[in-house]
């Protein structure tokens, strides 16, 4: 039986929620599969105003990302495939504008 390889890491893309609240990133990998994801922490600051599902869906469909019924921003990626660095910025730059929508709708 093959192992695979799993590891998880949490990476800051260098943006902010608000002060002290960096965006985080977290890094999942299964072999040579990876989810990136922002552990819904765009919904969780932001709350859940009436509205928000269908606002942080247009915000998240803006950059072609992947938005869970609970808020998580995220993408699956394949090793080899698209720059894990450039996915993980793209991931957090989403949740900021996922954060930024909700903020609009109170």
């Amino acid at each position: 039986m093959e192992t695979v390889e799993r590891d998880e890491v949490r990476l800051d893309a260098g943006l902010t929620y608000t002060e002290g609240e960096p965006v985080l990133v977290t890094i999942r990998r299964r072999g040579r599969r990876y989810d990136l994801r922002d552990d819904g922490r765009a919904v969780e600051l932001a709350g859940r105003p009436p509205g928000w599902r269908e606002s942080a869906a247009a915000a998240v469909g803006d950059f072609g990302l992947n938005l869970t019924r609970s808020g998580v921003v995220s993408v699956p990626a394949v090793e080899g495939g698209v720059d894990r660095d450039w996915l993980a910025r793209r991931v957090a730059e989403t949740s900021l504008a996922v954060y930024d929508a909700l903020l609009e709708l109170e």
